[in-house]
């Protein structure tokens, strides 16, 4: 990114992070320590300078130049490399799904969860047949909104209906609020799932989705830039660490203590973000079966 003569202007700005937008339409954004590692993420060990949207910028020779004051030296960067999932140490998919209860356990553990996982325990109560799901009167208010498209997109999931899947997406694009609204991380993250599944079982399960490139390139009219640039990072299994290295551990059969911590450091990106991904990556899951 910075080995080009690029140049842009400054989208928004957050309390940790800056998001960059150039010419071609391209998103990176410069962040503190404490934003996890992302191929589109420059992460800088000092604090973020004080910056403004609308404020244009350029790269030269490896420096990134703000509004021809503020220089930032990338000339000894460290270049970070998505986690690698082996086949080799990939558990059988007839058991992937046994996992769930497993993750549901560890969640029981975590701070106070916010944006759909609380959607979770009543997902897996439909599938497993353990009873009715609440009605939505005892959801609260952005759960509810959403309950009827994620039970649809769950049961779709399981019936391998990728035509439902993509119908009922379209009533969670931009609902929440935020930079990342609940329901385009929720799709995001089943999305993923739905890439680490298909390519960690070639052979055995068939998870094209027809004509997915032009169904993401739809729905851009309906939510920010920011958001649409991580919806489709994660439609082609780009995410942020914590992410790919849950979907590692969930899929190699690593204990549950590194679950616990990976599953911390997911859950605290944003505010609900964390969250929102998890849930849809554990959607995604049904896909296996």
């Amino acid at each position: 990114m910075l080995l080009s003569q690029l140049s842009g202007i400054i989208l928004a700005v957050v309390s940790q992070a800056a998001y960059l937008l150039d010419e071609k339409g391209e998103l990176f954004w410069l962040g503190t320590v404490n934003v996890p590692m992302h191929r589109r993420g420059l992460r800088l060990s000092t604090p973020l300078p004080q910056l403004s949207a609308g404020t244009p910028w350029a790269v030269e020779d490896h420096h990134l130049i703000i509004d021809s004051r503020t220089v930032l030296d990338f000339r000894k960067a460290f270049i970070w490399e998505e986690p690698h999932l082996y086949p080799d140490s990939i558990l059988p998919v007839t058991i992937v799904r046994q996992r769930l209860q497993m993750v549901l356990s560890i969640l029981g553990k975590l701070p106070v969860p916010a944006g759909f996982c609380g959607l979770i325990p009543e997902i897996l109560r439909m599938i497993e047949k353990q009873g009715a799901p609440h009605s939505l009167d005892n959801l609260p208010g952005i759960q509810a909104k959403a309950w009827p498209a994620i039970r649809n997109i769950s049961k779709a999931c399981l019936a391998h209906n990728f035509p439902k899947i993509m119908e009922e997406f379209r009533d969670l694009i931009g609902l929440g609020e935020g930079l990342t609204p609940s329901g385009d991380d929720f799709i995001g993250g089943l999305l993923f799932c739905r890439k680490i599944l298909r390519d960690s079982y070639p052979d055995i399960l068939n998870l094209e989705f027809p004509s997915l490139p032009d169904f993401i390139e739809s729905i851009r009219p309906f939510t920010n830039t920011i958001s649409f640039a991580f919806l489709k990072d994660h439609a082609e299994g780009h995410g942020f660490e914590p992410i790919h290295l849950f979907a590692n551990a969930f899929l190699t059969g690593q204990p549950d203590d590194l679950l616990h911590q990976i599953l911390m450091d997911l859950t605290h990106i944003g505010h609900s973000t964390g969250w929102d991904l998890l849930t849809g990556f554990l959607v995604g899951i049904l896909l296996a079966s």
